[in-house]
């Protein structure tokens, strides 16, 4: 900035993007489009970055390393020092498998390239409730800022001074609108590449390039332009930031009416002191703007420790994140990002002493984490790895288990996998099938305790992800499951040939969501079942938590002043809707039954994800554990028997055809 002359309104712009940012990541609904702060940055530092190299060029006094080594004395000193903290914390606080991801996330961002693992590793959108917990996720934006930095000069050195500027400017155009219109076109079949990636990025820096270039070949407005242009665009600002949302399509079209905005405030604010300007250079945004950088790196890893604890961020805590962070920010301002900046060390020493030893240093702790397994410090002792493989024990899911025969792509060797059978094994065969996604994996452990108590065996094999249907299954799940799930439902014939009871549960209300055609085409499903003369059993939906953290007791054995609670309520509407649908289904039906267990997780009409005495019931917010449901299964007997049609299957007499009242619970 020193080459071009300090400008007090960015600085101002730097703050409201920062505010924007923060806010937005406190509490979104305050701001649902304060995400757009990032790309402000972006427009500001294409800016920036092309005036300064513009102006060299033409004085021919431009070098590529001293570009780098002022890039390197911005960016890195500060960003390295809040990811050594964030790694080093994890170590200490985090679940050993997190703390993992953390080093290794930290070893992709200090290489210039967090957006490339959060894009290639990590495939989930930016807004996902899982991207909460990442300390260093936001760290994507610094990924394609260091991309950008990487070629956009040799671009500059290659074509500024060879090509007519008429030319030059229409390429970039070009480039900026190729560069939204990929974010539109990426936005529906790779929507993370389309937000993290510099491709779809590119046309916000280039805006800013252009605003650089106008003012560099004189083009400047008159007051009354100035003001005008700058209303627009602090207008158009706000108008993103206010009424954009995560629903939004973003990047794409819709990126340039920030990026255009911004555009217009540099600009207008250039030509002349207009009154907008003069707002964005009151000192308490300036001194915001100052540290920004700062800001941004900070906040976000102190929100995602806290909410890894489980906190939820209300006004008071939102308040005291937020003074904290602009707190750390000007602590980093003054004893990282000043000193490095005032640093007058030349190229060589300045790669040597700011990127390489300290890269060196904490890429040595991310590979030392990442070797040890994220157990960290609490490896010294062997008392943690004890106790977190306990807590673990109790809340196991089903796929853990061998006999539970839950795969992400079913193949022909696994419809007749011998390990997939539970039960009294000394009769011929199973004549009974479970069958389903994850939702009926959670139950084996029930129907194992039945079986037990019976004397029947039952096979099961079941899916993730996918309904079951032998028709249009790729109207009910997503894009990235639809051939797996259709490679299943082409088995699915094949696999039930062989039995006579199919006891099925899926998720009901998930795919019902998805579309309301779900249950008419799984009754058009059922009736084919029927017609191969099977009795059919439907296993209804277990109670829902949302919010339930299944990771909160091993959580707890590190995390300072977490305290896990059971989450506890009535059963939700929309379960009971769905419950109530199935079981009119099966009484319409013959040769179909329709059962649930939730009168055993909601005594007294009060669900809860732990038992009685404590123990957890659930693996995550809508599955059981699976040591669970074979406790659930054994208190269902202790107090009533083994229900109908389970205490049917080993009785010759339950006959195709025919059907019961007591189906229910």
């Amino acid at each position: 900035m020193a080459n071009i002359g300090y400008r007090t309104d960015i600085d101002g712009l730097r703050a409201i993007a920062v505010l924007a940012v923060i806010i937005f990541h406190i509490h979104e609904s305050s701001l649902s489009g304060g995400f757009v702060g990032v790309d402000v940055f972006f427009v500001i530092s294409g800016y920036l970055i092309s005036a300064q190299i513009f102006k060299e060029i033409e004085l021919g006094s431009f070098s590529l390393t001293e570009f780098y080594r002022r890039r390197i004395k911005r960016i890195f000193p500060a960003m390295l020092v809040v990811v050594a903290v964030v790694i080093v914390l994890a170590q200490i606080v985090l679940l050993p498998s997190d703390a993992e991801l953390v080093a290794e996330s930290g070893l992709w961002s200090i290489a210039s390239a967090a957006n490339v693992y959060f894009w290639w590793f990590e495939d989930n959108s930016y807004f996902a409730a899982a991207n909460e917990v990442k300390p260093l996720l936001h760290l994507w934006s610094l990924g394609v800022e260091e991309q950008f930095y990487l070629f956009w000069p040799l671009l500059l050195m290659l074509l500024y001074r060879r090509l007519k500027i008429a030319i030059f400017t229409a390429l970039l155009v070009a480039i900026s609108l190729i560069s939204f219109a990929l974010g539109e076109g990426l936005f529906d079949q790779a929507p993370t590449f389309s937000y993290y990636m510099l491709p779809s990025r590119i046309g916000e820096f280039i805006i800013g390039a252009l605003v650089a270039l106008a003012l560099r070949k004189g083009v400047k407005l008159g007051r009354k332009s100035s003001n005008v242009l700058a209303t627009v665009g602090l207008l158009s600002l706000v108008y993103t930031l206010v009424f954009f949302s995560e629903e939004t399509t973003f990047p794409g079209y819709r990126a340039m009416i920030p990026t255009l905005a911004t555009a217009l405030l540099l600009w207008s604010g250039a030509s002349t002191n207009n009154t907008i300007t003069r707002l964005l250079g009151f000192s308490v945004l300036t001194w915001v703007g100052k540290v920004s950088y700062s800001a941004y790196l900070w906040h976000w890893p102190l929100l995602a420790f806290y909410r890894y604890g489980n906190f939820e961020v209300d006004l008071i805590s939102g308040a005291a994140l937020f003074i904290t962070t602009f707190f750390l920010a000007w602590l980093s301002y003054l004893w990282v990002e000043v000193p490095a900046r005032q640093a007058k060390l030349e190229f060589p020493a300045m790669v040597w002493r700011c990127v390489a030893l300290p890269v060196c240093g904490i890429g040595v702790i991310a590979l030392v984490s990442m070797k040890i397994d994220g157990v960290g410090v609490r490896d010294l002792s062997g008392d943690y790895s004890i106790e977190l493989a306990a807590v673990r024990q109790t809340v196991k899911p089903a796929y853990h288990f061998d006999y539970v025969c839950q795969r992400q792509k079913i193949q022909r060797k696994d419809l007749n996998n011998p390990s997939c059978i539970v039960g009294n094994r000394s009769t011929s065969g199973p004549s009974i099938l479970l069958l389903g996604d994850s939702n009926a994996a959670h139950y084996v452990g029930v129907l194992g305790a039945f079986a037990a108590a019976q004397g029947f065996q039952f096979s099961n094999l079941e899916i993730g992800s996918c309904p079951l249907l032998l028709n249009r299954i790729e109207a009910f799940t997503s894009q990235r499951r639809a051939q797996d799930c259709q490679d299943w439902s082409d088995l699915i014939e094949e696999t039930i040939e062989n039995y006579d009871v199919l006891v099925i549960s899926v998720n009901w209300e998930g795919y019902s969501s998805h579309s309301k055609e779900f249950l008419a085409e799984f009754s058009a499903t059922l009736r084919e079942f029927i017609a191969s003369r099977k009795q059919i059993v439907l296993i209804g939906k277990a109670p829902v938590f949302e919010g339930f953290d299944r990771h909160c007791q091993a959580k707890e054995l590190s995390f300072p002043l977490l305290i896990c609670e059971s989450f506890t309520g009535p059963l939700s509407r929309r379960i009971g809707e769905i419950n109530g649908k199935l079981r009119t289904l099966a009484n319409s039906l013959p040769s179909v039954e329709y059962i649930d267990f939730n009168d055993a997780l909601c005594p007294n009409q009060l669900c809860s994800t732990h038992s009685k005495r404590g123990d957890p019931l659930y693996y995550d917010s809508s599955h059981l554990s699976l040591p669970a449901s074979w406790d659930i299964g054994r208190q269902i007997i202790r107090d009533s028997g083994v229900p109908f049609p389970f205490n049917r299957l080993s009785d010759s007499k339950w006959q195709y055809g025919e059907s019961s009242s007591a189906s229910a619970h």
